[in-house]
């Protein structure tokens, strides 16, 4: 998407500010690639910070067991449509660009989301060279571990023996490998729900395969720009919880016709945003969503969260974050 580009050049800044601080905290010319530190953290990303913002034992490998669900939103709220509680979901788990707790798409990154306590936890499935799905945000799988080449290019097995960066965290994520869509559906049921992105693949049946092995249907929400994978997923599983897109009121009104039978629970606003397309999505007794990426990379570097309140002004009742703890901030919680 076009806002992919400068939110990538404020991760960077935001990026090169924590190495700095990394630096002066702890006294040491480069990170070392460990992965078993616990005592420090980038902090915000504006300066240092002895401690991290949340306490990586609650959900890295040396967690002795997956952290309770303390989201103060009743569960029954979050699939509510008339429930207008204001809600937070975390982008590719507790973070991605921006995220300074747990490496991006993991279990571990799933269940710091889950003690954080907010509501959703965003993850990208896609397929495997032998069939199976994974959750790796880009193409490739450069990025995010030591090795180099295309997920649609390698194996699972090929892909869970890679060695995820993960030195930039404090804890322990020795443990912790490209998971499947499975395993970050099971650390998530009871716990926190998961948005299931389809954008990033046309194998539906197993996105679909996997809800229903782990019998997450009431915990997993299928997210998709694209209708003729939700009537896909649907015929597939027609209990399957929804999550629709669209840009103006006139698409919105097609897709909530076309899918009166059987209503998403939540509707994303893509960019442009416009005030005419939220008003559009609360008068439709829907809940507008959008992502706060940007605000979040200029929270992070100024610790100014006051930015947040202008979206949940103009309507918006749940916010999807790569900063849980500053949305969290900005909300009061």
């Amino acid at each position: 998407m076009s806002r992919l580009l400068p939110i990538r050049l404020l991760a960077g800044l935001v990026v090169a500010t924590s190495a700095t601080a990394w630096v002066a905290a702890c006294g040491e010319g480069t990170p070392s690639d460990s992965s078993s530190s616990s005592s420090s953290s980038s902090g915000s990303g504006g300066g240092s910070q002895s401690t991290p913002v949340l306490d990586p034992h609650l959900f890295d490998c040396t967690a002795p067991s997956p952290p309770d669900r303390v989201s103060p939103v009743p569960v029954a709220c979050i699939t509510d449509v008339t429930c207008t509680t204001k809600m937070i979901s975390g982008h590719r788990g507790a973070g991605g660009d921006l995220g300074i707790v747990a490496p991006e798409d993991t279990v571990s990154a799933v269940r710091a989301a889950i003690a954080f306590g907010i509501e959703f936890d965003e993850t990208d499935p896609r397929p495997t060279k032998d069939g199976f799905i994974v959750n790796v945000h880009d193409t490739d799988v450069a990025r995010v571990t030591y090795g180099q080449g295309n997920v649609a290019d390698m194996t699972l097995e090929e892909l869970r023996a890679l060695k995820l960066r993960t030195s930039q965290y404090a804890g322990d994520f020795s443990c912790e490998h490209i998971a499947t869509l499975e395993e970050i559906l099971a650390a998530a049921k009871g716990r926190i729900h998961v948005l299931v992105d389809a954008n990033k693949t046309d194998r539906v049946d197993l996105l679909v395969k996997a809800i229903q092995t782990t019998g997450t249907q009431e915990w997993a929400i299928f997210d998709t720009s694209d209708d003729t994978k939700i009537d896909t997923a649907l015929t597939l599983e027609p209990k399957l919880l929804t999550m629709i897109r669209a840009q103006d009121p006139a698409e919105l009104a097609t897709k909530l016709d076309h899918f009166k039978a059987h209503p998403p629970i939540i509707v994303e606003v893509e960019s442009p945003i416009t005030d005419a397309m939220v008003q559009a999505v609360l008068a439709a007794k829907h809940r507008p969503f959008t992502d706060v990426f940007v605000v979040d990379a200029l929270a992070a570097i100024g610790g100014e969260t006051s930015a947040y309140q202008g979206y949940l002004t103009q309507g918006f009742q749940i916010l999807q974050t790569e900063r849980p703890d500053l949305v969290k901030k900005a909300l009061g919680r």
